[in-house]
């Protein structure tokens, strides 16, 4: 398992380099009968991946969980999507044919006899060739010149005949709403990052702290504070602690006594680094001569009530996006049944049609 986040790292590395060299040796201006997506992708891409790159290897170096590495990559992994996209998603073509190269590097060649259909979104259009669907995005460069001569060597094998137009197999809007693809990617992103921080927030609200979850620790305290409803304790160490959430209901006065006597206790605490501050422990128990005079039952009580406004958050945001989804599936489906300021508040212009 140790093994897991540098080997991640290598390769992110490995892929970023390869990308720089691509990215100088391409030749500034577009060559004829060349597609590729724009050359800022590998820099914007570069950016994003080499700064959670950097967040990664730190976060593995500090000995923080797994899961939080694997964050890392993860975030650095949108901008290595960039950067294999630049890398890999091209098109070259002449007058016999052209070879289609996928986001994966494949290869595949074709002849313009071979094209069965096309299908223009707003942002994207598909070439079809039998069952497969070639992606031609409006980002790439030089695609409406490589789209046009698909059209033209099309119609001089067919007579003169169009390339026939191909409508998507399953239409939620009823052909009223352009580039269904985009929506359904678009709907896809929003349920998964609706439903993930949900996740998130109920973890952080509602997952206990406990023994093995914490950072145990034998301190000797000498100084006891209060400010701004948190007790802030002093070790010996020079170390600072602090009871983040406090109620009426909290010993104070034997806290306060273990201060005074010099007494050597057992904390369980996690440790945390503002940017603003000076970094401290947060305590989540303290445990003197096998009993507890801060408990976990306590500390994790006060943290749900204290934090349970992200849920609500959490859940009104999930609602929203939803709700949006819902409202733009209704109204697509029959915009003839709605005012032009729904659907404008709903849709860009050009994507209706009625």
């Amino acid at each position: 398992m140790k093994y897991i986040i540098p080997g991640l790292c290598g390769f992110d590395t490995l892929i970023i380099l390869y990308g720089l060299i691509v990215w100088l040796r391409q030749p500034k201006e577009t060559e004829r009968g060349k597609v590729h997506l724009p050359r800022v992708f590998m820099p914007i891409g570069g950016a994003v991946a080499v700064v959670f790159l950097i967040l990664t290897i730190i976060t593995y170096f500090n000995d923080e969980p797994l899961w939080v590495s694997l964050i890392g990559f993860s975030l650095s992994f949108l901008g290595l999507l960039l950067i294999i996209g630049f890398i890999n998603c091209r098109i070259s073509y002449d007058e016999e044919g052209f070879a289609y190269k996928t986001i994966f590097g494949r290869k595949l060649e074709y002849t313009y006899s071979q094209v069965t259909g096309i299908r223009k979104n707003m942002n994207e259009t598909y070439i079809y060739v039998g069952k497969r669907k070639l992606l031609v995005d409006a980002m790439h460069v030089g695609g409406y010149d490589f789209i046009k001569q698909v059209k033209k060597k099309y119609s001089a094998f067919n007579g003169g005949k169009g390339v026939p137009n191909v409508k998507p197999k399953v239409d939620i809007f009823n052909g009223h709403v352009k580039d269904v693809t985009g929506f359904y990617i678009a709907y896809g992103i929003m349920v998964v990052f609706s439903i993930g921080f949900l996740i998130f927030s109920l973890c952080v609200v509602y997952l206990p702290r406990t023994e093995s979850n914490t950072t145990e620790q034998t301190v000797t305290f000498t100084a006891y504070e209060e400010a701004d409803d948190q007790i802030i304790l002093y070790s010996a160490d020079e170390k600072i602690f602090k009871i983040t959430y406090t109620d009426d209901q909290l010993d104070r006065e034997k806290i306060k006594e273990i201060c005074n006597n010099n007494s050597a206790v057992v904390t369980y605490s996690e440790e945390v680094n503002p940017d603003d501050g000076e970094d401290y422990f947060s305590l989540n128990a303290i445990k003197y001569n096998d009993s507890y005079i801060l408990s976990f039952d306590e500390t994790n009580k006060l943290n749900k009530e204290e934090n349970f406004p992200i849920v609500i958050m959490a859940i009104v945001i999930v609602l929203l996006m939803w709700g949006l989804i819902i409202a733009t599936v209704i109204v697509g489906r029959n915009p003839q049944n709605y005012s032009k300021w729904v659907i404008k508040a709903l849709f860009k212009d050009g994507y209706i049609e009625y």
